[in-house]
């Protein structure tokens, strides 16, 4: 590497590579705001029409849960047995990687599925609900008129066809669109003169849709496939379905006697309620290989055509944009980037002189440019993670750069020739600095093997300190030796003693030089040498003050976003309709449009709102009782002030509701900060066991709500048939349920399919059975055929007549997790409250209260504690085999098993140090802290390694000279300082960041790197002296015990 320095055209040709592929990284590489993460959460929705929680948990989640659970890539099977619905959450392992091939795999076990009830409808796997859609386009209904849902769905589909084809387009999905469908309306008076009853329309309705095929024709020389004309393709052939014959009047046809109609389903499954009008919204997710800025500009030229195609009553609105965030997070980011690197060549400027500081400076462009075009070939975007990975490299790839260059700058000081000087410095560097660049890879590999999505979000950060490191220790012993050998000052002590001259020095060229620090620095080494067990002592009370301290430090997994944005989610009582759910957004957005900070509030009913960031849940599909808002402020401080005062103003209006108002949180999702989960077969003593546990949880002043995830108490009618009376009619009981729910619901008569959609033909009566229990109560019931007069008359027998109905309560959703069921009690706290302290106050009045399971339950906890153990478990699982890599790389590098224990003891000490400047500063103990704890753990590292280096490479040193073990600290101390100010220096931008997510991460690596000099300068030499001196000292008893043999020998 030495011989670059004697080809300057090689040199600039690397300069050139290094500034083109660096500047096509930034060109081409993709952009997003927030790190991708594989896909390993999928759900599976089977709707289970009129069917109670119980029935759809035995018939429709218990089969499917087993079916699923025979992949053996599956972690974790969470459902939800709703009324008419079964929910399932699948969890692939952590380990998986072909993501596609597993879940192709769920789909075929799916297929396989033969035993669903009649009613149930195919099970749909959806596997798209992970990311966040990158724009969320809602199309706005105004006027005074009701919404013409047919209207805005015809434009919604053709705006989802124009977003589908636009280019790096991944997924489109509607939201807020009811369900449409065919309407059959007869009148109950005109089907009884028919002699019929809905059910029978139906069925005849249903055989008229002639969609099947009619067989196959063979011969010898052709093949034909036979078909019957007459599937449903228009309102017009259903209106010629002959209905029923009489002598009389001839054929009736389902025109002549129904309303026939195209409509949406009445009650509707969702509505989307934006900003005061009703509307749809259609949402789109952007492919993860593309630049965010440039696939929105076309999404904002194909709107502004798309506009001219609305009537004037309908408006389309980008209702979230994520490229102003990117472009908000990333501009951030990378001010801080500039303003570091800014910082960081000052420092170098005081310390090194301004020809040093420019060449050791000129490895922040280059390693930063190398890097990017490392993480382009490997395949990473530009996000948040790892531009904030390029802010963490830039105070450690200076380091090798000012170590080679103060290298030789004082070979060059001292008139060693130029190319002596680098070649030279070369030979005793690279070792070294190899193995402190090894050591720190190391410390942050953990990260990047991490498994799971906590590792992908945050392997960023590792992967670019990575780059950044190799790149820059290879640039450092080419480029930056090269230039160092060519552009520093060279003295020639001979010829400048000879001539009288004498180079006074000056800080802009040579640095400063404070004299007073520096005696008072050697004065210190000197007193370390001379009490070398007390230095250690010293040295390690404030390392083990932190270690100690550790304990007491609040832990937070991810601190919450910086965002002005927040949601609020409302959750009636469980038998509330969307029309009630409806009435209730109204009112609450009337109230919150009058607050000044309010931006916009985008309310979805009956469902999770459109998936606005990353880690939000949306697992709250046919919920008729619950509503979620997207509500943007004018600021992220605004944000701050207003949930506060929303939930205090929401809980005190509508006590009956569940409201919480949640600021965007940081790492994986999870239904709530604080989670109990119970275990058992019994619905009711899970029930009971999760009101105990609930109430105490209620009674803790940082829990602002709770709530049971087993439903108990939702009103449930019953009927309870007279089944002699009925039978007496030809009634049996599943026709007396056929007819019910063909009165309340409508009964199904085939479909009508339009281009890839299949629109449903219900057909139902015009009673009012459909919307009250009084309705209901004077259903009339058709008898069987064989009660029937000879023309096919009838009398109807009212449905109090044979059966008696009661209205009880019964189980609204039945909760199951790895095929137990379980009761799961969350709580909710407010955003300045800290889950963990939370947590711990429900633990601590659960033992108060001695609450126990009886056996055959059994216990454990989610949410937030959860997650962050699993993923701390996760980041420390490799940390046993790259230990072992580390303590390898470091004993190859010095040859010797106590300099490596000395450097450990220093990597620990720095650990403390981390620890306790975060107590310091009053920060929680999170994940992305222990991160950073890594990461000085590898900066510790390289510090002992360039001391014990100059040390073990010093002949007078090894002898324990005291005053050759100072000079070799105190040569060291200039880069040493150089790469610690540095280290900090770039950091104080992330210090005094306004964001919450950043500091604790900074104050962690910048304020334990400055306290770790402590280590440096006075644990490493004086651990040396000690090591020297029981070295000697067992040589002597070698040299004592052998001596009476020697002494014998000499005799003889």
């Amino acid at each position: 590497m030495g011989s670059l320095y004697r080809y300057p055209r090689l040199i600039i040709l690397l300069l050139l590579l290094i500034m083109v592929a660096g500047s096509a990284a930034i060109t081409t590489m993709p952009r997003l705001e927030d790190p991708h993460m594989e896909n390993r959460v999928a759900f599976v929705i089977t709707r289970f029409p009129g069917a109670s929680a119980a029935r759809v948990e035995a018939l429709v989640t218990e089969k499917i849960e087993r079916k699923l659970r025979e992949v053996a890539e599956v972690d974790d099977i969470s459902s939800s047995s709703r009324v008419g619905l079964s929910f399932i959450t699948i969890e692939m392992k952590d380990e998986v990687e072909d993501v596609d091939r597993v879940s192709a795999l769920l789909r075929d076990k799916l297929a396989e599925l033969t035993d669903l009830p009649e009613g149930a409808a195919d099970p749909v796997y959806d596997d798209d609900r992970l990311y966040s859609f990158t724009a969320i386009i809602g199309l706005v209904w105004h006027g005074e008129s009701a919404p013409n849902y047919a209207i805005l769905g015809r434009h919604a589909r053709e705006l989802d066809t124009r977003l589908s084809n636009i280019p790096g387009t991944d997924f489109v999905r509607t939201f807020g669109l009811p369900s449409e469908e065919i309407a059959v309306t007869i009148d109950d008076d005109m089907l009884a003169a028919m002699g019929m009853s809905a059910l029978d329309v139906a069925n005849r309705v249903f055989a008229a849709d002639s969609k099947n095929s009619a067989g196959t024709l063979s011969g010898e020389d052709n093949r034909y496939v036979i078909s019957v004309d007459g599937a449903f393709d228009s309102l017009e052939r259903i209106r010629t379905i002959p209905i029923s014959t009489n002598a009389d009047t001839g054929i009736a046809t389902l025109g002549d006697v129904a309303k026939i109609e195209r409509t949406h389903r009445d009650p509707p499954d969702s509505l989307a309620y934006l900003s005061g009008d009703y509307g749809v919204v259609v949402a789109a997710r952007m492919l993860e290989d593309n630049r965010i800025d440039g696939w929105m500009e076309k999404v904002q030229s194909m709107l502004d055509s798309y506009q001219a195609t609305l009537p004037e009553n309908i408006t389309a609105d980008i209702i979230f944009d994520q490229a102003q965030y990117t472009h908000q997070r990333l501009s951030d980011l990378m001010q801080n980037l500039i303003y570091s690197a800014f910082i960081v060549i000052i420092v170098l400027l005081v310390t090194l002189g301004w020809k040093a500081s420019f060449i050791a400076g000129s490895i922040l462009p280059l390693a930063a440019l190398a890097s990017l075009a490392v993480l382009n070939l490997l395949g990473f975007q530009i996000e948040q993670m790892v531009v904030t990975g390029m802010i963490v490299a830039l105070g450690i790839m200076v380091d090798n750069a000012i170590v080679v260059t103060d290298e030789v700058q004082g070979r060059l000081l001292r008139g060693e020739r130029r190319s002596q000087a680098v070649a030279r410095t070369i030979r005793k560097l690279w070792l070294p600095l190899m193995g402190s660049t090894v050591t720190t890879v190391i410390a942050f590999m953990p990260i990047i093997l991490m498994p799971g999505n906590a590792g992908e979000f945050v392997g960023g950060i590792s992967a670019s300190v990575i780059a950044a490191l190799i790149t820059s220790y290879i640039i450092s012993f080419t480029i930056i030796a090269a230039m160092a050998g060519r552009v520093l000052t060279r003295s020639d002590p001979v010829q400048d003693a000879t001539q009288g001259q004498h180079h006074s020095r000056t800080w802009w060229r040579d640095g400063v030089d404070a004299k007073p620090i520096r005696l008072a620095f050697r004065r210190s080494l000197h007193w370390s040498m001379n009490h070398p067990r007390a230095s250690l002592l010293i040295a390690s009370a404030l390392p083990l003050m932190g270690l100690l301290l550790a304990s007491t430090l609040d832990e937070q997994f991810f601190p919450p976003a910086d965002r002005d944005q927040f949601h609020i989610e409302m959750t009636l009582p469980a038998q509330a309709s969307i029309e009630e759910t409806r009435q209730l957004v109204e009112e609450v957005h009337a109230r919150l449009a009058e607050d000044p900070d309010l931006l916009s509030a985008h309310w979805y009913i009956g469902q999770s709102a459109a998936k606005f960031y990353y880690n939000l849940l949306t697992n709250r599909d046919g919920a008729a009782n619950y509503a979620q808002a997207m509500i943007t402020a004018t600021s992220p401080a605004a944000a701050d002030r207003m949930i506060g005062r929303y939930q205090d103003r929401l809980d005190r209006a509508y006590p009956h509701v569940q409201t919480l108002v949640r600021k965007l949180e940081q790492g994986p999702p999870y239904n709530a900060p604080v989670e109990i989960r119970i275990h058992g077969p019994d619905i009711e003593t899970l029930r009971e066991l999760g009101e105990q546990v609930r109430r105490v949880m209620a009674s803790v002043p940082s829990i602002i709500h709770s709530s049971t995830s087993l439903e108990v108490g939702r009103p449930e009618i019953t009927i309870v048939p007279n089944e002699r009376a009925a039978a007496t009619l030809g009634i049996d009981l599943r026709m007396i349920a056929d007819q019910i729910r063909a009165a309340v619901d409508g009964a199904s008569g085939g479909s009508i399919i339009e281009e890839t959609e299949d629109v449903p033909v219900r057909i139902r009566t015009s009673n009012e059975g459909r919307t009250s229990l009084e309705g209901l109560r004077a259903l009339e019931l058709v008898p069987g055929i064989s009660n029937r007069e000879a023309d096919g008359s009838f009398s109807s027998v009212p449905l109090t007549a044979l059966a008696r109905l009661e209205v009880k309560p019964s189980v609204g959703s039945i909760p199951r997790r790895n095929g137990e069921r379980i009761n799961t009690v969350q709580g909710f706290i407010p955003p300045d409250i800290l889950p963990e302290t939370a947590f711990a106050e429900v633990n601590k009045r659960l033992d108060a209260a001695n609450f126990s399971v009886p056996p055959g339950y059994s216990i454990d906890y989610g949410g937030e504690s959860e997650e962050r153990n699993e993923a701390v478990g996760k980041l420390m699982a490799q940390a046993g085999v790259l230990g072992v890599l580390m303590v390898i790389a470091i004993v190859l590098t010095f040859n010797s098993f106590r300099l490596a224990a000395i450097t450990f003891a220093s990597a620990i000490q720095a650990a403390g140090l981390g620890l306790l400047s975060l107590w310091v500063f009053g920060y929680p103990l999170g994940f992305v802290v222990i991160v950073g704890l890594m990461g000085l753990i590898g900066l510790a590292i390289n510090a002992s390694i360039v001391i014990l280096s100059e040390l073990k490479n010093d002949p007078a040193a090894m002898d324990g000279d005291d005053e050759a073990i100072i000079h070799a600290v105190m040569s060291t101390g200039r880069h040493i300082i150089s790469t610690t100010l540095t280290t900090v220096g770039g950091f104080m931008p992330l210090i005094l960041s306004p964001s919450s997510f950043w500091p604790p991460f900074a104050v962690a690596i910048a304020g334990g790197a400055l306290f770790t000099m402590i280590v440096s300068f006075y644990f490493a030499p004086a651990a040396f002296k000690l090591m020297l001196g029981r070295k000697s000292q067992s040589r002597q008893d070698e040299l004592a015990s052998a001596s009476p043999d020697l002494l014998s020998r000499a005799g003889e």
